[in-house]
């Protein structure tokens, strides 16, 4: 069997058009044919499979390499609200089945086929308080593993409105391929609005960001809008995404017309689109959403034979998608927005006053329950210049889990920063994960009590798709000299990296840096080992990033001296390959602004 990704190297695939609305134009029987179940469309598969069975074939008939599983609503959590949660896992699976069908009636022409396994959002997002997080990543395990068990060639995560709806669907789909041991790729399709975002407010950036820390190899757009209203967005898909490219529009924008929704864009117009996808953008597949039908999947299989200069056994032709250069950038990202780990001309600066132990401040709004307080206090921080937060609860007393979460749940939907999560507990760590949608930072991972927290930690990580601070700390100590700083960010590149699987440019060494401010004579070349260590570190991992808590430096002195030596130490790590700091941004001077004295 051809594997997906294999077929995608050097063609364009065509996936077929609706099957909802293919379904709501049918008179069909409530009793009957929905077996009581009125507008529940996966219900068909078991109540009328032999339309579900026709509209494949009408598709493939027409062109299509691909067709999609009729279970876009197929999550226990949906059918839940038909009463028959329990079905979900014998209807995706007939979905699947229901395909593959009407794929081996075509399998005497020669052609590869696939059937994609569709996952649709779902009625209730994450991000927005429906649903837990683990509910809903164990509801859509289920499905996954009925259109796994039915054999889809992969899982097709569709009309994606919510990053964190996102992550529940790609483990979910994981959890399903793994118990059952097969190689399936993982597609996402998000659905940008009219108003140049999904639904929960993520740009094409800030989505594309999370998803590839998620490990998935092809990014797309479907439904919402037609496909003049996705250009854009699909313009910056061919310039940045690294991996392959899907667009599933609709036939164009929906009109209501004589109270029934109406779908504008003829074949001849929805092609045209989707040959300038192919040839300008570099897109690898293409198909329609609501509102199209066979004679819209015709006309795209008619434009990919015309501009096609591949060609297959029977002589078909198929097109190859344009060959691009785009331009990842490693980022994190908050739920609405990107924010580059490398800051042009600047360094990623992580706002520290959010944080119960280091700030009097933030901990007085904490005590006090003042959780706007806290949101205000890192919104100020983004005003200052800050480009995340680091947000810690930590402190003796109080439960931390309940008031990370607290602040994590506030911060998401009112703080446009990506967060970094700072906490040694990992419950606190998982539980603020499950309800953050953008692309975090861990703070952080270290060897002090051995290999086994870390390892913890970075499964986390890979889990959620965050970057991680790693710590210059092993099981003797603190690193204290250039050389043992090196030593061990190399051990932790090792461990991150190569056995987990950590992108390098989302691994965030901290080399440390001690105050030279004790009056010890030992204690002034402390700063002096950490720019060494830094510029080291610098030219053996130039793909990892190198970060400090840059106010450990003057700890003891008063604040007009702390100013001064915080400013001239941080210039003199940027010059060495210093790439970011947790600092207070609006306390830092540009060293022409401190006088000589």
């Amino acid at each position: 069997m051809t594997h997906l990704l294999d077929y995608l190297a050097d063609r364009v695939l065509l996936c077929d058009g609706a099957m909802g609305t293919q379904a709501q134009a049918r008179n069909f029987d409530i009793e009957h044919d929905f077996c009581g179940h009125e507008n529940c469309t996966e219900i068909l598969n078991e109540g009328r499979p032999d339309f579900v069975r026709e509209v494949h074939a009408a598709y493939l008939r027409a062109g299509a390499d691909a067709v999609q599983t009729n279970s876009f609503g197929g999550s226990p959590i949906t059918l839940g609200e038909f009463g028959i949660a329990d079905k979900a896992f014998a209807l995706n699976r007939r979905a699947a089945e229901l395909a593959r069908e009407a794929v081996a009636e075509f399998a005497g022409d020669g052609r590869t086929r696939f059937v994609f396994g569709s996952v649709g959002p779902g009625t209730r997002l994450p991000s927005l308080g429906h649903v837990p997080y683990q509910d809903l990543e164990d509801a859509l395990a289920v499905q996954c593993a009925g259109l796994v068990a039915g054999e889809v060639d992969a899982i097709l995560i569709e009309t994606c409105q919510d990053p964190l709806q996102v992550k529940a669907a790609v483990n979910g789909a994981k959890r399903a391929r793994e118990e059952a041991g097969r190689d399936i790729p993982i597609i996402v399709q998000v659905t940008v609005e009219t108003t140049g975002t999904l639904l929960v407010g993520a740009d094409i950036a800030a989505a594309a960001t999370v998803i590839h820390a998620l490990d998935v190899p092809v990014l797309g757009l479907n439904c919402a809008t037609g496909p003049r209203e996705m250009a854009e967005h699909v313009k910056w898909l061919g310039d940045n995404w690294p991996g392959h490219i899907s667009v599933q529009p609709n036939a164009g924008l929906p009109e209501l017309i004589d109270g029934r929704t109406q779908y504008p864009l003829t074949p001849r117009e929805l092609a045209q689109w989707l040959e300038r996808f192919v040839l300008e953008d570099g897109v690898n597949i293409i198909g329609g959403c609501c509102g199209t039908e066979a004679a819209h999947i015709a006309a795209l299989n008619e434009m990919l034979r015309r501009i096609g200069r591949a060609k297959e056994k029977n002589g078909r032709p198929r097109p190859l998608p344009k060959k691009r250069a785009p331009v990842w950038v490693p980022s994190v990202a908050s739920l609405y927005g990107q924010v580059p780990l490398r800051q042009e001309n600047a360094y990623l600066s992580i706002g520290e006053r959010c944080n119960a132990n280091g700030s009097r401040a933030f901990r007085r709004l904490q005590e006090a329950g003042d959780w706007d307080g806290c949101v205000e206090m890192g919104r100020e921080q983004v005003k200052e210049g800050s480009h995340t937060l680091d947000v810690c609860t930590a402190f003796v007393g109080r439960d931390e889990v309940a008031e990370m979460c607290e602040v994590v749940g506030r911060m998401r939907g009112a703080v446009n920063a990506p967060l970094v999560i700072d906490s040694t507990e990992y419950p606190v760590l998982d539980a603020a994960l499950k309800l953050y949608g953008g692309k975090p930072i861990i703070n952080s991972i270290n060897f002090e009590d051995g290999e086994e927290a870390a390892d913890k930690r970075l499964r986390l990580a890979k889990r959620f798709g965050t970057a991680v601070i790693a710590l210059t700390i092993d099981e003797q100590g603190m690193a204290k000299d250039a050389d043992g700083k090196l030593r061990i960010a190399e051990r932790l590149h090792d461990f991150a990296c190569n056995r987990h699987g950590l992108p390098p440019s989302d691994l965030l060494f901290d080399p440390l840096t001690f105050t030279i401010c004790t009056g010890n004579a030992d204690d002034r070349r402390l700063g002096l080992n950490t720019l060494d260590a830094i510029a080291a570190i610098r030219e053996k991992m130039p793909e990892c990033q190198i970060i400090l808590g840059l106010s450990n430096i003057s700890f003891g002195l008063n604040p007009p001296a702390r100013q001064v030596l915080n400013s001239v130490f941080l210039q003199h790590a940027l010059d060495r390959g210093l790439t970011g700091a947790i600092v207070h941004f609006s306390k830092i001077l540009p060293l022409h602004r401190i006088p000589e004295e």
